[in-house]
């Protein structure tokens, strides 16, 4: 990569941190929660949407740290996975990008395998379980008021 372009970019991260410097300190403190059920529950979900800028932002300097570092060793704008020169287009759209758009394309469809194959699955006995093998243990009581129950099983019966 050019030296001008990695200077622009140190340049944008050292202006990142300067601005970020000041919004840290903008941020207000939890507001006390007073007043009627409504003003409380607003002041909660205040407090709740401050708190969840506040680790953005703290998670987003991380970010922009770490590559000012990369900066510094000389090894910015390169793919962390294959190694190979991160595109500037995408430096540009994402200058805290650590991956290339191909070994991030990679990455997120591996997440989305491993979202979906959560979704299909449920939790018993502290063991994840795929939804098939609950099924064949839940059955319409005719006696009962709830709508399902399990039936009395043995654990080896529901995990095979």
């Amino acid at each position: 990569m050019e030296k001008a372009t990695i200077e622009h970019f140190k340049n944008l991260f050292m202006e990142i941190l300067s601005e970020e410097e000041v919004f840290e300190g903008a941020l207000l403190q939890p507001a006390s929660l007073e007043g009627d059920e409504v003003d409380i529950v607003s002041v909660e979900k205040e407090n709740q949407m401050d708190f969840r800028l506040k680790a953005r932002t703290a998670v987003y300097l991380k970010k922009v740290r770490k590559s000012l570092q990369k900066i510094d060793e000389g090894s910015f704008g390169e793919c962390e996975d294959c190694g190979l020169e991160i595109s500037q287009n995408r430096l540009l759209a994402r200058p805290t990008a650590d991956l290339c758009i191909h070994c991030k394309e990679i990455e997120e469809k591996e997440e989305n395998q491993m979202v979906h194959k959560n979704r299909n699955s449920v939790k018993h006995a502290g063991r994840v379980l795929p939804i098939e093998h609950l099924e064949k243990g839940f059955h319409r009581d005719q006696n009962s008021t709830s709508d399902f129950h399990v039936s009395h099983m043995d654990y080896q019966d529901i995990v095979s």
